[in-house]
């Protein structure tokens, strides 16, 4: 089939359509004339794949990395980063409209940074074939390994930690598949396991004026160059109060600043081990008016309807967003402001619509570009009870 591609969805696909049909095309451009091969059919939508370029689009460029479009973690590196970050802000826009039934009439601001090496944080895939090791990310939607010498999106300490692995002998990765890195302070890189003599347990990263002690096993942020940017956004300035509460706190990065400004701060992460680290980067501040408790927040909601005096609640969940309950939680809670990080607009849209069911409203939106050259987004929502 020939198609014009109309526009980029989330997910990573051009849009085009024929004869009446919508088709969903990855690595593709808006303004892309190509011809496609169908794939699959489902519900009314083809999925299909390009077969050749027939007139390529002016925000198409040659991508940076040998591996792009085999290894599946980028799908964007094929545009211009205006192009990227256009598409991005209207992924925001359309799952607001489409699935959250919320019209936002102002423009989305997005932050961005440097659209290469900006990741401290990754997972390796590892593979042993007899006495030669392969070190890679997974091909797209597969488990198939594509073993890598380097990636563009890691920071140059991440890239030289993975060119250290791949030299070492078979027998170190006896049983292990993944390796989880993270890079703190002064270029030291954290590995789960601990396995070479160059690694350590633990790394100190500095955000600001606050310093995060976390390993490869801790959630933390991926993007080095915004890590501030979206500290601040999250946590505002000059938001005061009693108590606030900071769901799926992880290692207290949004805790730890919220206890300057809050009398009493609660944080709730299910992980016992992000917990710990939460703990004791709270001690290394001096802050003793932040509580960390291990605990699902489904469950912790249940336990607190009747808590008194929450001016304030933050999440930031997984991609898979909240549920009704969590939103009926939080809103029994009564705080007059709800702070939303999502890095899915799609799971957003439909939260902040059970919160408008609960009496919010959406005072403020930014997206964050935290993950260049890939179709995810960071957005920062402020919500206000009415």
């Amino acid at each position: 089939m020939d198609v014009t591609v109309d526009k980029l969805v989330y997910g990573g696909y051009g849009l085009a359509r024929h004869r009446g049909e919508v088709v969903f095309i990855p690595f593709a451009a808006p303004g892309d004339r190509l011809a496609v091969r169908p794939v699959e059919r489902k519900k009314g939508i083809i999925f299909a794949r390009i077969e050749r370029v027939l007139e390529p689009s002016p925000v198409r460029q040659s991508p940076r990395c040998p591996h792009f479009q085999i290894c599946g973690g980028c799908q964007f590196q094929h545009l211009t980063a205006a192009a990227e970050r256009e598409a991005k802000s209207q992924f925001v826009r359309e799952s607001l409209g489409r699935l959250g039934g919320i019209d936002w009439p102002h423009e989305i601001p997005l932050v961005s940074g440097p659209e290469y090496e900006y990741r401290l944080r990754t997972q390796l895939k590892i593979a042993v074939h007899d006495d030669r090791v392969e070190v890679g990310y997974f091909k797209p939607a597969s488990h198939d390994l594509c073993p890598i010498d380097a990636c563009p999106l890691l920071s140059p300490a991440l890239n030289e930690a993975l060119s250290r692995l791949r030299q070492l002998p078979a027998r170190s990765f006896r049983g292990v598949k993944t390796i989880d890195l993270v890079e703190g302070d002064g270029g030291r890189v954290a590995t789960h396991p601990v396995m070479t003599p160059w690694s350590v347990e633990g790394v100190t990263v500095s955000v600001g004026e606050w310093t995060y002690h976390v390993d490869a096993r801790s959630f933390f942020q991926v993007n080095r160059f915004l890590l501030e940017d979206l500290l601040n956004l999250a946590v505002g300035s000059g938001t005061r109060g009693e108590g606030v509460v900071d769901l799926y706190c992880g290692v207290g990065f949004f805790s730890l600043p919220l206890a300057r400004t809050f009398d009493r701060v609660i944080g709730v992460e299910s992980d016992a081990h992000s917990v710990r680290r939460a703990r004791e980067n709270a001690r290394r501040h001096g802050l003793e008016n932040i509580e960390f408790v291990v605990s699902s927040v489904e469950g912790w909601l249940e336990r607190n309807q009747g808590a008194r005096n929450i001016d304030r609640v933050l999440i930031d969940p997984p991609r898979s967003g909240l549920s009704r309950r969590i939103v009926r939680g939080i809103v029994g809670l009564g705080p007059s402001m709800v702070t939303y990080v999502s890095c899915n607009p799609t799971t957003l849209a439909r939260d902040l619509n059970w919160f408008q069911q609960g009496g919010y409203q959406l005072s403020s939106l930014v997206a964050i570009d935290l993950f260049p050259q890939t179709f995810h987004i960071e957005t920062v929502a402020h919500l206000v009870r009415r």
